[in-house]
Protein backbone atom coordinates (compact mmCIF):
# COMPACT_ATOMS: atom_id res chain seq x y z
CA UNK A 1 0.00 0.00 0.00
CA UNK A 2 3.05 2.06 0.85
CA UNK A 3 4.68 1.85 -2.28
CA UNK A 4 1.25 2.03 -4.35
CA UNK A 5 1.00 5.87 -2.30
CA UNK A 6 4.47 6.51 -2.92
CA UNK A 7 4.20 5.63 -7.21
CA UNK A 8 1.18 8.00 -7.44
CA UNK A 9 2.94 11.20 -5.32
CA UNK A 10 5.53 10.60 -8.02
CA UNK A 11 3.56 10.63 -10.40
CA UNK A 12 1.54 13.67 -9.49
CA UNK A 13 4.59 15.33 -8.58
CA UNK A 14 5.64 14.79 -11.77
CA UNK A 15 2.75 16.12 -13.66
CA UNK A 16 3.14 19.05 -11.27
CA UNK A 17 6.42 19.93 -12.49
CA UNK A 18 5.95 19.10 -16.28
CA UNK A 19 2.90 21.37 -16.09
CA UNK A 20 4.97 24.43 -14.37
CA UNK A 21 7.74 24.22 -17.05
CA UNK A 22 8.14 27.58 -18.24
CA UNK A 23 7.26 28.75 -21.55
CA UNK A 24 8.92 31.86 -23.06
CA UNK A 25 6.22 34.28 -24.18
CA UNK A 26 6.78 35.88 -27.78
CA UNK A 27 7.53 39.64 -27.20
CA UNK A 28 4.92 42.05 -29.06
CA UNK A 29 5.73 43.60 -32.11
CA UNK A 30 6.48 47.23 -31.07
CA UNK A 31 5.59 49.19 -34.57
CA UNK A 32 8.75 50.67 -36.35
CA UNK A 33 7.80 54.44 -34.64
CA UNK A 34 10.82 57.36 -33.40
CA UNK A 35 9.86 60.49 -32.41
CA UNK A 36 12.69 62.99 -31.09
CA UNK A 37 12.02 66.66 -29.77
CA UNK A 38 14.87 69.41 -29.79
CA UNK A 39 14.05 72.77 -28.00
CA UNK A 40 16.57 75.08 -28.23
CA UNK A 41 16.31 78.43 -26.38
CA UNK A 42 19.23 81.39 -26.71
CA UNK A 43 18.97 84.78 -25.24
CA UNK A 44 16.41 85.76 -27.38
CA UNK A 45 15.94 82.93 -29.78
CA UNK A 46 13.80 79.97 -29.23
CA UNK A 47 12.85 77.30 -31.08
CA UNK A 48 10.99 73.42 -31.13
CA UNK A 49 11.05 70.72 -32.82
CA UNK A 50 9.38 67.56 -33.34
CA UNK A 51 9.74 64.72 -35.40
CA UNK A 52 6.96 61.53 -35.72
CA UNK A 53 8.34 59.02 -38.01
CA UNK A 54 6.42 56.17 -37.58
CA UNK A 55 5.66 52.64 -40.50
CA UNK A 56 2.88 55.11 -41.92
CA UNK A 57 3.44 58.16 -41.64
CA UNK A 58 5.58 61.02 -41.18
CA UNK A 59 5.28 64.42 -39.11
CA UNK A 60 7.67 66.87 -38.85
CA UNK A 61 6.39 70.47 -36.51
CA UNK A 62 8.42 73.31 -35.59
CA UNK A 63 8.03 76.84 -33.64
CA UNK A 64 11.17 79.35 -34.24
CA UNK A 65 11.91 82.88 -34.17
CA UNK A 66 10.67 84.88 -37.26
CA UNK A 67 14.25 86.02 -38.37
CA UNK A 68 14.85 82.43 -39.52
CA UNK A 69 11.64 82.14 -41.48
CA UNK A 70 13.22 83.41 -45.17
CA UNK A 71 16.18 80.39 -44.78
CA UNK A 72 13.27 78.10 -44.02
CA UNK A 73 11.71 79.13 -46.58
CA UNK A 74 14.91 78.84 -48.96
CA UNK A 75 15.45 75.51 -47.86
CA UNK A 76 11.79 74.22 -48.41
CA UNK A 77 11.55 75.80 -52.08
CA UNK A 78 14.67 74.50 -53.17
CA UNK A 79 14.03 71.04 -51.73
CA UNK A 80 10.48 70.88 -52.69
CA UNK A 81 11.12 72.50 -56.07
CA UNK A 82 7.81 70.70 -58.81
CA UNK A 83 5.60 70.45 -56.01
CA UNK A 84 2.74 73.16 -57.05
CA UNK A 85 2.92 75.96 -54.49
CA UNK A 86 -0.07 77.58 -52.88
CA UNK A 87 0.22 81.20 -51.65
CA UNK A 88 -2.31 82.12 -49.20
CA UNK A 89 -1.48 85.70 -47.64
CA UNK A 90 1.82 84.85 -45.59
CA UNK A 91 1.60 81.31 -45.50
CA UNK A 92 2.69 78.91 -48.12
CA UNK A 93 1.76 75.41 -48.80
CA UNK A 94 2.92 72.68 -50.87
CA UNK A 95 0.64 69.51 -51.34
CA UNK A 96 0.40 66.45 -53.10
CA UNK A 97 -2.69 64.58 -53.43
CA UNK A 98 -3.25 60.74 -54.65
CA UNK A 99 -6.64 59.25 -55.32
CA UNK A 100 -8.17 62.09 -53.12
CA UNK A 101 -6.00 61.43 -50.13
CA UNK A 102 -3.39 63.83 -48.87
CA UNK A 103 0.13 62.19 -49.60
CA UNK A 104 2.23 65.33 -48.94
CA UNK A 105 1.49 68.29 -47.14
CA UNK A 106 3.82 71.05 -45.93
CA UNK A 107 2.82 74.26 -44.47
CA UNK A 108 5.31 77.34 -43.73
CA UNK A 109 2.95 80.29 -41.10
CA UNK A 110 4.80 83.22 -39.94
CA UNK A 111 7.02 80.90 -37.51
CA UNK A 112 5.42 77.83 -37.73
CA UNK A 113 6.36 74.84 -40.17
CA UNK A 114 4.50 71.27 -40.70
CA UNK A 115 4.97 68.65 -42.87
CA UNK A 116 3.28 65.21 -43.42
CA UNK A 117 3.90 62.30 -45.57
CA UNK A 118 1.58 59.34 -45.71
CA UNK A 119 4.20 56.90 -46.04
CA UNK A 120 1.68 53.67 -47.20
CA UNK A 121 0.91 56.12 -50.57
CA UNK A 122 4.15 57.43 -51.09
CA UNK A 123 7.28 55.88 -52.26
CA UNK A 124 10.32 55.27 -50.50
CA UNK A 125 12.37 57.47 -52.23
CA UNK A 126 10.20 60.33 -51.84
CA UNK A 127 9.87 59.06 -48.46
CA UNK A 128 14.09 59.05 -47.83
CA UNK A 129 13.99 63.33 -49.42
CA UNK A 130 11.31 64.66 -46.95
CA UNK A 131 13.34 62.78 -43.91
CA UNK A 132 16.48 64.63 -45.11
CA UNK A 133 14.81 67.36 -46.01
CA UNK A 134 13.63 67.28 -42.05
CA UNK A 135 17.11 66.82 -40.90
CA UNK A 136 18.56 69.98 -42.36
CA UNK A 137 15.52 72.06 -41.40
CA UNK A 138 15.97 70.47 -37.66
CA UNK A 139 19.65 71.42 -38.01
CA UNK A 140 19.10 74.69 -38.87
CA UNK A 141 15.95 75.97 -36.80
CA UNK A 142 18.20 74.50 -33.61
CA UNK A 143 21.18 76.09 -34.88
CA UNK A 144 22.18 79.43 -33.16
CA UNK A 145 23.63 80.89 -36.04
CA UNK A 146 22.51 83.00 -38.63
CA UNK A 147 22.33 81.68 -42.09
CA UNK A 148 23.18 84.16 -44.41
CA UNK A 149 20.66 82.71 -47.91
CA UNK A 150 20.98 85.19 -50.92
CA UNK A 151 17.72 85.31 -51.78
CA UNK A 152 17.49 86.67 -54.53
CA UNK A 153 20.48 84.41 -56.29
CA UNK A 154 18.30 81.58 -54.80
CA UNK A 155 14.98 83.23 -56.42
CA UNK A 156 17.01 83.74 -60.24
CA UNK A 157 18.57 80.51 -60.13
CA UNK A 158 15.13 78.59 -59.80
CA UNK A 159 13.53 81.04 -62.00
CA UNK A 160 16.53 80.71 -64.83
CA UNK A 161 15.75 76.34 -64.24
CA UNK A 162 12.05 76.50 -64.16
CA UNK A 163 12.67 78.90 -67.87
CA UNK A 164 14.78 75.73 -69.37
CA UNK A 165 12.35 73.71 -68.29
CA UNK A 166 10.04 74.91 -70.47
CA UNK A 167 12.04 75.52 -72.92
CA UNK A 168 12.77 71.90 -72.89
CA UNK A 169 8.59 71.34 -72.89
CA UNK A 170 7.88 73.96 -75.94
CA UNK A 171 10.42 71.87 -77.66
CA UNK A 172 8.15 68.46 -76.93
CA UNK A 173 5.27 70.02 -78.09
CA UNK A 174 6.63 71.40 -81.18
CA UNK A 175 7.97 68.13 -82.43
CA UNK A 176 4.50 66.01 -80.93
CA UNK A 177 2.68 68.92 -83.23
CA UNK A 178 4.89 68.36 -86.28
CA UNK A 179 3.71 64.24 -85.62
CA UNK A 180 0.66 64.68 -85.55
CA UNK A 181 0.37 67.38 -88.93
CA UNK A 182 2.30 64.44 -90.67
CA UNK A 183 0.14 61.72 -89.55
CA UNK A 184 -2.86 63.81 -90.55
CA UNK A 185 -1.57 64.59 -94.17
CA UNK A 186 -0.73 60.75 -94.90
Amino acid sequence: MNLLRLTIALVLIALTACAQSPRVPTPPQTPNNSHTEVVTSGSRVSSSTSVSDSNGSYKFRSKFHSSKRDGVENILSDALDGIKLYRKNNKLEWEILQGGEVLFECSLNKNRLSIFVDKELSTGKFNKRIKNLGEELQAYISSHKRHSFNRRANTIARAENRLERAKRELQESIKNLEEVKRANEQ
